[in-house]
């Protein structure tokens, strides 16, 4: 009895692996997609491979054949036929076929772990859209939405110099992000329809409306307008008449360079960086520059025409001054303490806009004046006065030089000296012409000028030689390089 109920239990369980083994075979041998499985919202469980991959195929041919009809208005019969190819649609066809693969391949106990594992699961369906190909097929159709006219807006400056505004010029577009998130949309369900594939679907074409929307130009009018620029905030003229071509042209090129600048609120202006973008566009000629003292030939005489100019006009804007020195002589055009020189790599002008609104240069030449005009916003009641003072006087120093064909004891004045100052220049702040403040700006020496005498005394002496203000290597003012003498000197 034992024995015939342990063969009995041994055949059962011969039976019971011999069906695991038959289900095992049955289950790994399938060739249908596992169940529950959803492609997108399409149901897929179940479907047997071939046919998976021909509806796969079918759904793929049919959606990329399909007529879409787009147009500007609600009424479809404005519209215009694409397909979904033209309007740049593409599917992920090899992540879609790979799932097969993926299911169908391998040995049996990996399709019966990839098969259980996938039981259930939604495979996504990528869908993409071309921009750059919508936007070639719609420009085709509808040029001007496609391509939207926008102009920005204007400041304009008038002869008498009022500040004009012209509005921008904005135009009707299509919302080309929106239309690629809508047609994508529709692609997606246009691929879950079933009536896709459905012999005899006579279903009219989808419609889709073009979303609009207004193309704004970068500058608007409430921009341009809030950067603050309302009128005309301070003025300066310099005048230097009989001045050479070369000078004229050094003055005119570097006026043209900072013509137009704008500055920002708490924006450095640096002439520096100005005369080396003059440089570089339009080249310097020659003109005489300040060198060791003395007028000399050199290259860019001129340029500090523009700078004190400028300087002069920041000064009656109440803006905050940086850098600024003043010439080792006096010049012609402004008065002593209000002039700002220059010396490549030595001197600089630099200045602030220290106001908290926008500030617009603009400059104007001709043969014999350099104006520069400020534009920005100041109370009407506030203005600025500049006064300088001369504090000091220097005498010309007399040097004497030997000179032996004059007679015993004789001398002659070969150069007239000239005096030197010490000035102290003032800026003051005035609301409705009461005074309310004063700052000291500067205090300034300009050189004397050497009475050069020669002498006959009966013996030489050494020659004494003036060197540079101050001591130290000489540097060229009011331009970028000098001497230049003629060849052969």
């Amino acid at each position: 009895m034992k024995r015939r109920t342990m063969n009995s239990l041994l055949l059962a369980a011969v039976a019971c692996m011999v069906a695991l083994w038959i289900a095992f075979w049955w289950y790994s041998g399938q060739r249908v997609v596992p169940p529950g499985v959803r492609l997108g919202d399409l149901p897929i469980g179940g479907m047997p491979e071939r046919q998976f991959r021909l509806e796969l195929q079918s759904r793929l041919a049919n959606l990329y054949g399909e007529t879409v009809r787009l147009g500007p208005g609600e009424n479809p019969e404005g519209s215009h036929p694409f397909n979904w190819g033209q309007l740049g649609l593409s599917v992920r066809e090899e992540e879609l076929s790979k799932w097969a693969d993926y299911w169908f391949g391998g040995s049996r106990l990996e399709t019966i772990k990839r098969r259980w594992q996938m039981r259930g699961s939604v495979l996504p369906v990528h869908l993409e859209l071309s921009e750059t190909a919508l936007r070639e097929a719609l420009s085709k159709v509808w040029p001007a939405p496609m391509n939207p006219v926008t102009r920005n807006a204007v400041r304009r400056i008038t002869a008498d110099d009022r500040v004009e505004y012209v509005p921008e010029q904005r135009a009707a577009a299509v919302d080309v992000p929106e239309l690629v998130k809508r047609l994508t949309d529709l692609a997606y369900s246009r691929f879950n329809d079933r009536a896709l594939t459905e012999e005899g679907n006579a279903d009219p074409p989808p419609f889709v409306v073009l979303p609009m929307k207004e193309a704004v130009p970068e500058m608007t009018l409430d921009r341009l307008q809030a950067q603050g620029i309302d009128r005309k905030i301070a003025e300066y003229s310099t005048t230097s008449p009989g001045s050479a071509a070369g000078r004229n042209h050094n003055i005119r090129v570097t006026a043209g360079t900072i013509h137009d600048k704008l500055l920002a609120p708490g924006e450095q202006f640096d002439y520096g960086a100005i005369i080396r973008e003059t440089e570089k566009t339009h080249g310097f000629q020659e003109a005489p520059v300040i060198y060791n003292g003395k007028l000399v030939p050199g290259i860019g005489g001129g340029i500090c025409q523009v700078s004190t100019t400028l300087y002069n006009a920041v000064l009656r804007a109440g803006l905050k001054v940086n850098e600024r020195r003043n010439h080792t002589l006096p010049i012609s055009y402004a008065p002593l303490g209000l002039d700002a020189t220059f010396a490549s790599g030595y001197i600089n002008f630099v200045f602030t806009n220290s106001s908290d609104q926008y500030l617009l240069i603009r400059t104007e030449t001709d043969e014999s004046r350099v104006t520069v005009k400020l534009f920005g916003r100041l109370p009407e009641n506030v203005t600025y006065d500049v006064e300088s003072h001369v504090i000091q006087t220097l005498e010309p120093p007399v040097q004497y030089v030997h000179n032996p064909t004059l007679p015993l004891g004789g001398q002659t004045l070969l150069q007239q000296g000239k005096p030197g100052f010490v000035v102290e220049t003032y800026r003051i702040r005035k609301e409705n012409g009461a005074e309310t403040g004063r700052e000291k700006l500067s205090k300034d020496t300009y050189q004397p000028q050497t009475t050069l005498v020669a002498i006959n005394n009966g013996e030489a002496r050494p020659e004494e030689k003036n060197g540079p203000p101050g001591g130290g290597k000489p540097i060229v003012e009011d331009g970028v390089s000098g001497p230049v003498f003629p060849k052969g000197r």
